[in-house]
């Protein structure tokens, strides 16, 4: 099977993916966001990658969908055939396969959130747009929204992919990268629910609670064929945010730079230390002996780091590292990692030892 290329982009708690075949280097783009735009070209050119669809899981009503500023005659917008909106796509059916070069993924409508939701599954992993999300699911107190057709969407159409099958979320703000289907049939506690009239007497919402003006500005703007859209993100007062599992959460560890030269020392092997930044950073320079993993691919890897009792990582600054050390610690994959404080940086700045040239 064809291991694809993986970039995930997080903003302000929402995430989009650029997903790209190796072989013929096209790709695709998951829920855009305005504001993105020149992040995702900038991707598009590390990886050597040309865009050839879009992908929007649903009528967004938090954020605004970069799809028009993307698309093009080569270039086609996807979404679901019960879509609304009024610009030019392709609608899918729950289903149907969508082709990125040699790569291929298959279309599941889950209503709930919106009418128009759907995920996309395939080559291990399932992008759930605003549907299942790490540990909750989504909204469901907007006009349209359904709590009970929510559950029944995630429990019939998710919950029954294989248990490993990785989870990326249209939202997250617990600092998790993604999860897998066995996680969350574990550790989800909507899910605790045996089914979606019970999941929607739970939450007792109110329909259109959620709504406000701002969101209703932000669906009228996706809906339309030709939006004048800013420059800059603009998001609605009331986001689509999963519930946060970070008070729930042991701490991971952090390792000071001023100890890493002597843990770097005791490794035994460059499996016990994983550094996961992209592969343009690490070409570029790297702490010796140390495995590179890109943190947005480190799912795919799950099986070589499985069983590890600890496992040191390492990024630029320290911040993508504390997100694999979350992401590996609640999936139960690795007992103990531990995050390099201050990064590589750091550690240059401890004048150590680096592989390459100088990182910056």
């Amino acid at each position: 099977m064809t291991t694809p290329i993986l970039k995930v982009l997080r903003n302000e708690g929402c995430c989009s993916y650029l997903v790209g075949c190796p072989v013929t280097r096209q790709a695709l783009i998951i829920d855009p966001k305005v504001g993105q735009e020149n992040l995702v070209r900038y991707y598009l050119d590390c990886y050597e990658l040309h865009l050839s669809g879009i992908l929007d899981t649903h009528t967004h009503a938090d954020h605004l969908s970069a799809s028009v500023r993307f698309a093009g005659p080569d270039i086609p917008i996807w979404m679901s055939r019960h879509s609304k909106v009024r610009r030019v796509f392709h609608g899918l059916e729950h289903g149907q396969d969508l082709c990125i070069g040699d790569l291929k993924f298959k279309a599941l409508e889950v209503p709930g959130h919106t009418p128009d939701s759907i995920a996309l599954y395939g080559h291990g992993m399932v992008f759930t747009g605003d549907s299942l999300f790490i540990d909750g699911l989504a909204r469901t107190d907007f006009y349209g929204s359904d709590s009970a057709q929510l559950f029944d969407s995630v429990a019939q159409k998710l919950m029954g992919l294989p248990e490993n099958t990785l989870v990326f979320p249209g939202h997250d703000y617990a600092d998790l990268l993604f999860s897998t289907i066995g996680c969350e049939a574990a550790q989800n506690a909507a899910l605790a629910c045996k089914d979606g009239t019970e999941y929607s007497q739970s939450l007792r919402n109110i329909e259109g609670a959620g709504n406000s003006p701002a969101v209703a500005e932000m669906i009228s703007l996706n809906l339309m064929r030709d939006p004048q859209l800013p420059s800059s993100p603009m998001n609605a007062a009331a986001c689509c945010a999963s519930p946060s599992v970070g008070g729930k959460r042991k701490p991971v560890l952090e390792l000071p730079t001023t100890q890493a030269k002597e843990a770097h020392a005791k490794m035994a092997s460059s499996k016990e230390w994983v550094d996961v930044r992209d592969p343009h950073e690490w070409r570029h320079g790297r702490i010796p002996n140390t495995l590179s993993i890109p943190l947005s691919e480190l799912g795919f890897h799950l099986d070589k780091l499985q069983g590890q009792e600890s496992l040191f990582l390492s990024c630029r600054t320290g911040v993508r590292s504390i997100t694999a050390a979350n992401t590996l610690q609640r999936l139960g994959v690795i007992k103990k990692p531990v995050s390099l404080t201050g990064g590589i940086l750091g550690w240059q700045a401890q004048m150590l030892p680096i592989e390459g040239l100088p990182s910056t």
